[in-house]
């Protein structure tokens, strides 16, 4: 038997112990070959990871456990999580007594939920995943993505005859449409939500990276981290955009990405350009494929490839070659630069829509408390969209992202039918369930920006001209943003 005690001084002792069930299990000689990503299993560690295993695996994948095993927990679950601290350097600029001030005064950005992790949130969760297998919802529609993939082809073939025809702007708007589609396919097949195998999921991940040029090994160091550390200012990726975004005052002083392994700090490009973040959002989210092609080939050459690194290697230079080889049937180089940037820009529309579903959420620091079940966790961190049935292809499943998250191996044609039993539980369980309309989550999430944009043009007047010491100067600015 393992008493609490030891199970929760592992992490500090450099082991990867993770509690399942009640049994405690070894993972670090797993860590770097877990085809979810390692930082998964470090986060992990030291806490109770049941139902984050349960929601991101099949049930064959419990066979594999006993390798792992190293005994029973002698206490009762749930036990408090506990997370491995990390250092946070502050810059010379400023005094580390100034900075713990306003670490200690500042609002966290975000809302600390009241709920409690209970038997009743997470037996009535189990009970819906239940519901969801009974009805067949985990098993993936062949037919639909064979129609998927008839659109997406049609949709790639009538772009080409647009840029070869010379008719650029709607060749290019086509090609955009074309790259949202495909990654869709992407999410879903990282999730191994389409043929629920790692390695046949893996190859359509390949074929992805050819069509849109994002790497899937990137993909998953990134996504899956952000599932289980949703809306983490310190964890998740997805909301870690200094110096050019913010959605929380957290980001105005120095904080320690445990994803990046860095300093994230309110510089002085930070106290340019966030003040501007609610008119510069849209504009940066044009060009925000580019940055992914870096992150991509960042990943490939100097990270951990989850698939062969030859193959994605060259499915990357494949999408590139496609793709210089199309602007090459453009007259002119001014109408090879309006196919480059209009294209991208038209994929503005997949940033746009992974950015809603969160940014306007509450956001903490550190790893999810102990006493927060899985279903907290992903309803505060997540909001869906309304819209009719008939434009679900459009959304690609991100318009029901509570479901999505609560169930990320689900396919994403069974997602509508799933919100029909999510809603119910969350409002039984006294739990949000935000579903605006798609221009609502807009607007929330440009609101968000605004507020943030306005704290942090005060905040700056304030650390400029008035020093750390005023309290009550930073109490009206977090009241205000």
């Amino acid at each position: 038997m393992i008493s609490a005690a030891q199970f929760s001084t592992s992490a500090s002792a450099g082991k990867h112990w993770v509690a399942i069930d009640g049994s405690v299990y070894d993972v670090s000689s797993w860590c770097h070959a877990h085809p979810g990503g390692q930082l998964v299993l470090l986060h992990s560690a030291a806490r109770d990871a049941s139902e984050a295993f349960h929601a991101y695996h099949p049930a064959w994948v419990t066979h594999r456990l006993p390798a792992f095993k190293i005994g029973q927990l002698a206490t009762a679950l749930p036990l408090p999580g506990v997370s491995a601290s990390h250092p946070t350097p502050y810059p010379t600029t400023l005094s580390s007594t100034a900075n713990k001030q306003v670490v200690d005064e500042i609002n966290l950005g975000g809302r600390k939920s009241t709920q409690q992790h209970t038997g009743a949130n997470v037996d009535r969760l189990k009970q819906v995943q239940r519901a969801l297998e009974a009805q067949g919802l985990f098993t993936t529609s062949a037919g639909f993505y064979s129609k998927l993939a008839l659109g997406c082809l049609a949709c790639l073939a009538l772009a080409i005859w647009c840029v070869v025809h010379q008719y650029i702007s709607l060749g290019a708007l086509l090609l955009g449409l074309f790259w949202q589609q495909v990654a869709f396919v992407g999410h879903d097949a990282g999730h191994n939500a389409v043929a629920h195998n790692s390695k046949y999921d893996g190859y359509i991940g390949l074929l992805v990276n050819a069509c849109i040029g994002i790497g899937p090994s990137w993909w998953k160091a990134t996504h899956n981290v952000h599932h289980l550390v949703v809306n983490s200012v310190d964890c998740d990726p997805d909301i870690q955009f200094m110096p050019l975004l913010a959605i929380s005052p957290r980001f105005f002083t120095p904080l320690f990405s445990r994803y990046h392994n860095a300093l994230l700090e309110f510089d002085g490009a930070a106290r340019v350009l966030i003040p501007y973040q609610h008119f510069t959002f849209i504009p940066l989210l044009m060009v925000a494929k580019f940055g992914l092609y870096l992150q991509s080939m960042k990943q490939l050459m100097h990270g951990h490839c989850y698939i062969n690194r030859t193959w994605e290697a060259c499915t990357q230079l494949l999408f590139f070659a496609w793709n210089v080889a199309l602007l090459w049937c453009v007259q002119g180089w001014t109408a090879r630069l309006q196919l480059l940037l209009m294209s991208h820009a038209a994929f503005f529309l997949l940033h746009l829509q992974i950015c809603l579903s969160h940014f306007s959420q509450p956001t903490f620091e550190g790893l999810p408390d102990g006493d927060q079940s899985w279903l907290i966790t992903q309803v505060n961190g997540t909001m869906n969209w309304s819209c009719p049935a008939w434009l679900d292809w459009l959304h690609g499943g991100l318009q029901f992202q509570i479901e999505h998250h609560l169930f990320p191996s689900l396919p994403r044609h069974n997602l509508r039918q799933a919100s029909l039993l999510v809603r119910p539980l969350c409002q039984d369980m006294g739990l949000p369930y935000h579903c605006p309309s798609f221009f609502g989550a807009i607007q929330e999430t440009l609101a968000t920006l605004k507020n943030a944009a306005d704290a942090a043009a005060k905040f700056t007047a304030c650390t400029t001209h008035q020093g750390f010491s005023n309290s009550k100067t930073w109490e009206v600015i977090t009241s205000a943003g």
